[in-house]
C-alpha cells in the first residue's frame, strides 16, 4: 500500500462475502499516484432467522470466514475489552505526557497531535502519513462528542489508539511478508466507546473492519458516536440471539433445499395477512383475541357453519389472530318442536363440537387440599406463574405439544384479569379457575389442540331444560374457550334464568323464540318429518 492515497467506505448486500475480494478487484478502486482503496466497515447486527438452525448456519458463516482471513495472514480479530495499555507500552509518551490541564478543544487538538509526532512511535512507517491523517480525523470525532474534556481525557484517548495500533501492526504489516491486500480487522461482542473510536482509526487508515454483535440492541455506543453512520454502515438482521463465545468449530446445521426455499417464497407471498389466504396452523404459535359477534337468530345459524377467517371482523395483526366468535343463549321453542329439534340437531352436530345434555358437566376430580396447594403458582399480580405450574405434581398436561401449554396459562391468565364474572376475582376464584382448566376432560381439550386460529371454529353446545343452574366450574369452562374464540351455544326451552346470574351480560346474547316448553327431554334422533297427503299427492 502506498503512503499516499484516500479512503473510500464502500456499501455491499454480502459484507462477509466481499470482505475477501482484492482491493485492485473492487469497484471504486482506482490506481495512480494517489490511488483510491474501496473500504468496508459494517456492523452486522442480529441474526437473519429465528431458529436455532438459523444462528448456527451464522456462526459456521463466521467460523469459516475466519479460518480463510487467518490462512491468508493480515488479520486480526478481538473479541470482547481490549486490554488498556500497560506501564511498559507507555515508554514512548512519558517525556510528552502534559501536566497542565486545560479544557480548550482546539487547545487539546494540538496537543494530541503533538503527541503523536513528539513520541515518535510509527516514525519511518510506510503509513506514517495515513496514521497521522486518520488520528487527526478521530480525535476531532472524539473531541466533537465528548461535552467534557480536559487534557487527561485527550492524552489517555490518544496513547489508548496509539497503543492499540502499535500492537496489532506486526501481524497486519509483517516484515517477512509482502504485503498483498489490505488488512482484516473482526471486533465480535461487546464493545465500548473507545473500541468504537479505534475501529473508525483503523478504517480510515484503510482497513476493512467488521463489527459483529448477535444481540441487535447491543451496539449503542456506534448510535451515540456516529449517529449518521458516516464511518461505518449496519446491516441489522430482523432477529436476535444472546451472544455465544466467536464459534471454535462448525456445528450440525439443516439447510434447506432450493425447492423448500422456494415454497418458503411463494408462501410468504400467498399467506401474507393482506391476502386473506392462511395455510394450515400458520398462526399455531401465536395467540387469539375473540370478538363475540352481536347477531340476530337466523345469523347467528348461518356463522355457525363459517370458518373463522370467512366471518366479519376477522382479523390478523401480527401473530394474534382476532377470532369472530358466538356467545349466544336460545331461550324458549318454536310453536312447532320439530324445527326446534332440527335447528339444534344441526348445529351440535357440526365437527369440533361438544356436547352436553345437561348442565354440571365438569367434574371435580381433586380435593380441596390438592386445590390450594397450587395457590403458591399464583405471582405477585396473582397471574399464573407458567415455570411454577409447570412443576407442580398436579399438571398433567406437559405431554401437549408447547405453544399449547403455553396458549392454555396465557387464556387462563386472561381469564383471571376479565370482568366476565359476576362475582369479584377472589383468590379462592383464581385457584379454581386454574384447577377446572387444567383438569378439564379430554374432549374440551381436543377443542384446543385441533384448533385452526382462521379455520374451523370449535363449539360448545349444552341444553339446559331444568330449573338447575350451571355449576361455578361450568361457567369458568365457558368463560374460558369463550376467550379461547370458541362459539357457544345455549339451549334453554324453559327461559329460566342460567348463565344471567354468573355471566356479565355483555359478553352474551339471548335470543328469544315465541314458545315455552317444560320438562322437554331432547329426542334420542332427529324426528322424522310429516308429509301431508297434498304434498304425497302432488309429488314427482
Amino acid at each position: 500500500m502506498r503512503s499516499n492515497y484516500v479512503v473510500s467506505l464502500k456499501e455491499t448486500r454480502n459484507p462477509l462475502e466481499d470482505i475477501v475480494v482484492p482491493v485492485d478487484k473492487r469497484i471504486g478502486y482506482i490506481e495512480g499516484q494517489t490511488p483510491v482503496i474501496p473500504i468496508y466497515f459494517y456492523r452486522l447486527l442480529g441474526v437473519e432467522g429465528d431458529e436455532e438452525n438459523d444462528l448456527n448456519i451464522y456462526r459456521n458463516e463466521l467460523f469459516r470466514l475466519n479460518e480463510q482471513l487467518t490462512q491468508k495472514g493480515r488479520y486480526v480479530r478481538f473479541d470482547g475489552p481490549i486490554l488498556t495499555p500497560q506501564n511498559n507500552e507507555m515508554s514512548y509518551f512519558k517525556n510528552f505526557i502534559g501536566s497542565n490541564l486545560t479544557q480548550d478543544k482546539v487547545a487539546l487538538r494540538k496537543q494530541g497531535i503533538s503527541l503523536f509526532f513528539n513520541s515518535r512511535i510509527f516514525y519511518g512507517h510506510s503509513l506514517y502519513r495515513a496514521i497521522h491523517l486518520a488520528l487527526q480525523q478521530v480525535l476531532d470525532l472524539f473531541l466533537k462528542n465528548e461535552s467534557f474534556v480536559n487534557t487527561s481525557k485527550m492524552e489517555t484517548f490518544v496513547v489508548k489508539m496509539l497503543i492499540w495500533l502499535q500492537r496489532i501492526m506486526p501481524n497486519l504489516f509483517p516484515s517477512s511478508q509482502i504485503p498483498n491486500d489490505i488488512p482484516k480487522i473482526f471486533f465480535y461482542g461487546d464493545i465500548k466507546a473507545h473500541e468504537v473510536y479505534f475501529l473508525i482509526f483503523l478504517s480510515l487508515i484503510g482497513m476493512d473492519v467488521l463489527y459483529i454483535h448477535t444481540d441487535k440492541v447491543k451496539e449503542q455506543r456506534f448510535s451515540q458516536i456516529d449517529p449518521s453512520d458516516t464511518f461505518s454502515k449496519k446491516m441489522e438482521y430482523p432477529n436476535s440471539f444472546p451472544l455465544e463465545p466467536f464459534p471454535s468449530e462448525e456445528r450440525r446445521v439443516r439447510k434447506k433445499t432450493v425447492t423448500y426455499e422456494a415454497k418458503e417464497e411463494i408462501e410468504s407471498f400467498l399467506y401474507g395477512e393482506d391476502v386473506g389466504l392462511f395455510k394450515t396452523r400458520q398462526y399455531e404459535e401465536g395467540l387469539t383475541k375473540p370478538i363475540t359477534l352481536r347477531t340476530t337468530h337466523d345469523e347467528m345459524k348461518i356463522l355457525w357453519h363459517e370458518d373463522a377467517k370467512i366471518r366479519p371482523e376477522f382479523e390478523v395483526e401480527n401473530d394474534t389472530v382476532f377470532v369472530p366468535n358466538l356467545f349466544v343463549k336460545v331461550s324458549g321453542t318454536y310453536p312447532v318442536l320439530d324445527e326446534y329439534w332440527n335447528e339444534l340437531f344441526e348445529l351440535k352436530g357440526t365437527v369440533n363440537t361438544v356436547f352436553k345434555e345437561k348442565v354440571d358437566f365438569t367434574p371435580i376430580t381433586y380435593s380441596r387440599q390438592e386445590m390450594y396447594s397450587t395457590s403458591f403458582i399464583l405471582d405477585e399480580k396473582e397471574l399464573i406463574d407458567k415455570e411454577k405450574l409447570f412443576k407442580h405434581p398436579l399438571y398433567k398436561l406437559s405431554y401437549l405439544n408447547q405453544t399449547v401449554q403455553d396458549f392454555i396459562v396465557s387464556k387462563i391468565n386472561e381469564l383471571i384479569r376479565s370482568d366476565m364474572f359476576m362475582q369479584e376475582m377472589t383468590t379462592d376464584l383464581r385457584v379454581k379457575i386454574l384447577m377446572t382448566i387444567i383438569t378439564m376432560e379430554k374432549e374440551f381439550l381436543r377443542l384446543i389442540e385441533s384448533f385452526d386460529f382462521t379455520g374451523k371454529v370449535p363449539k360448545i353446545v349444552v341444553y339446559n331444560n331444568k330449573p338447575d343452574n350451571f355449576t361455578e366450574t361450568d361457567i369458568i369452562l365457558l368463560c374460558f374457550f369463550n376467550l379461547v374464540g370458541a362459539d357457544i351455544l345455549i339451549y334453554t326451552p324453559t327461559n329460566y334464568n342460567n348463565i344471567e346470574a354468573w355471566i356479565n351480560h355483555n359478553y352474551f346474547d339471548v335470543h328469544q323464540l315465541p314458545s315455552v316448553q317444560f320438562d322437554l327431554e331432547i329426542p334420542k334422533e332427529l324426528p322424522k318429518s310429516k308429509t301431508s297427503f297434498f304434498k304425497k299427492l302432488f309429488k314427482r
